[in-house]
């Protein structure tokens, strides 16, 4: 969860109406924002899927939206500034897009949303400015042409300080020291005609910045993602927009930025009903849509054309819309109905087997582990001396988590690693899925449960781990045979295939001296891994 500071008076002003606590902690629980208020202060807990509720303006949009106040599709005044910036060579952040907001009052509650709304983003999307990072200038103290290009050293005044190379920033200044992990030899710089305007990610210039009697902003956003740089500037734009003002492009290098233009998803009232069960018709659809922003450009056959605001970075998929339109119906207002059918709740058969499983292997001495689903390539294929294709992690907040593992085996491995210090023997095992690669699913992967365990002790083999796979089998009631076996991880000749009806669920084997360096681990290990059938 986000955390926000608002002011409520400020909050009011902006909804266009003089709302009681009650209804402003209502209106907000409903929107999926809890909030307390302590005197003239709203704090709220925000999901992070909604990064453009970051601020008041975003929150109030939201609430007159909510409330009936102010409906449809939301349309920001946006002209051309036909002031350009050339992007050149810049591999460290390779993109760049910028606006201008025109005629802006710089209020102290502006002052602290922009501040807040800025924090924020740098913290989610833009994963504490790796990803994205944010400059925000006087434009009036800008002398276009505009260029942004890595260079090697360059000297000018950062916030607050006097004139430093980039070299004395990185080393002196605190941001500097705080974010010099992100660049690299090559240093990308923003200059105008007069010279450097912003550092980024790590400090604009001296000479553009903000105050007080600022009238109109230069917003810049560079990063390594393309499509963020492109989320954050709109969600800026548009919240500041909320307050008053005029929104410019500027040319960069191809192409005008921000785009604000909706995008289009087709809706079937069918798939609405089949979600929600409300039974809403096209009319009743198309008004809880405009009061959460969305514009509605076409109504025939069963479908509806939706417009999604450019600034809803959330919306991935038709499921958004529709939990949008619950939001907008309003959760209180629908009623509960029991199902229709003659039957009561109860675990499902993989369950029932992961349970029976479970006990077999507690009754075999073995104490259960838990492990993350999500590993990294080091421990799944690399320490393994396998090779593999995983599930990638988009944007993983850790190395250590970037990939879904495709067995359980390295995670046991690891558990036993750092548990070296216990006594022996050591006997564990883990049920749990791992997630591999299927072309031929709607989702491109397939979830499968499986057992793992091993054994670790002076006198580990290969007939102990195989009695213990086949008391399993045995008590599971599964019909199996046993094939060879050649894998890197395992010693030749000491390891074995499982099979049912002659396709391949598993294997049990004798770990590689190698692959227990890699580990760090002294003694022998053995193991089985199967799939629950």
């Amino acid at each position: 969860m986000v955390s926000l500071e608002i002011d409520k008076n400020d909050l009011k002003k902006l909804i266009g109406k003089d709302l009681t606590d009650q209804q402003i902690e209502e209106t907000l629980f409903l929107l999926k924002c809890e909030a307390q208020m302590s005197g003239n202060t709203i704090k709220c807990e925000i999901n992070p899927d909604r990064p453009d509720m970051f601020s008041p303006e975003g929150l109030a949009r939201e609430i007159k939206g909510f409330l009936g106040i102010e409906t449809g599709l939301k349309n920001y005044k946006i002209t051309d500034s036909h002031v350009a910036l050339s992007r050149e060579k810049a591999d460290v952040r390779p993109h760049i897009v910028c606006a201008i907001l025109k005629d802006i009052r710089l209020s102290d509650e502006m002052v602290k949303s922009l501040m807040q709304i800025q924090e924020k983003l740098h913290d989610s999307i833009g994963r504490n400015r790796k990803k994205v990072a944010i400059g925000v200038h006087d434009f009036d103290k800008i002398k276009p042409p505009l260029v942004y290009k890595d260079v090697d050293d360059v000297k000018f005044v950062p916030l607050g300080e006097k004139e430093m190379s980039v070299k004395e920033i990185l080393e002196n200044h605190p941001k500097g020291k705080e974010f010099a992990h992100l660049v690299k030899d090559k240093f990308p710089m923003i200059s105008d005609k007069e010279g450097v305007i912003s550092f980024p990610p790590i400090i604009n210039s001296e000479r553009t910045k903000v105050t007080q009697t600022t009238k109109n902003l230069f917003i810049d956003v560079t990063g390594t993602d393309e499509r963020a740089v492109n989320q954050v500037l709109n969600i800026l734009v548009c919240n500041i927009a909320e307050r008053g003002g005029e929104i410019q492009r500027v040319k960069v290098s191809n192409k005008s930025t921000p785009d604000l233009e909706p995008k289009e998803m087709e809706l079937e009232i069918q798939n609405i009903d089949s979600f929600l069960g409300l039974g809403l018709n096209e009319k009743q659809i198309e008004d809880v849509l405009k009061r959460m922003h969305y514009g509605v450009s076409k109504v025939r056959e069963g479908k509806i054309t939706v417009l999604i605001p450019a600034y809803r970075t959330d919306i991935l998929h038709i499921v958004d819309i529709i939990e949008d339109i619950a939001i907008g119906f309003g959760y209180n207002n629908i009623q509960p109905i029991l199902p229709k059918l003659a039957t009561i709740g109860g675990l499902s058969n993989i369950e029932k087997l992961t349970t029976k499983t479970r006990d077999v292997m507690m009754g075999l001495g073995f104490q259960e582990t838990l492990n993350f689903i999500l590993t990294n390539e080091e421990n799944n294929f690399k320490k393994m001396k396998t090779t593999g294709k995983a599930v990638e992690i988009l944007n993983p907040t850790s190395s250590e988590y970037n990939i879904c593992r495709t067995w359980i085996l390295p995670s046991l491995l690891k558990v036993l690693s750092a548990n070296q210090h216990r006594d022996f023997p050591q006997k564990i095992f883990e049920i749990g899925d791992i997630i591999e690669i299927d072309e031929k699913a709607e989702t491109k992967t397939k979830t499968i449960r499986k057992i793992s365990c091993i054994a670790c002790h002076d006198n580990a083999n290969l007939t102990e781990i195989k009695s213990v796979m086949e008391n399993v089998l045995k008590n599971l009631g599964i019909k199996y045979q046993i094939g060879e076996l050649t894998n890197p991880s395992f010693i030749d000749t000491r390891a074995g295939q499982v099979m049912v009806n002659n396709i391949p669920v598993g294997f049990f084997a004798e770990i590689h001296p190698e692959i227990l360096t890699n580990w760090k681990l002294e003694r022998p290990v053995v193991v089985f891994e199967m799939n629950l059938i």
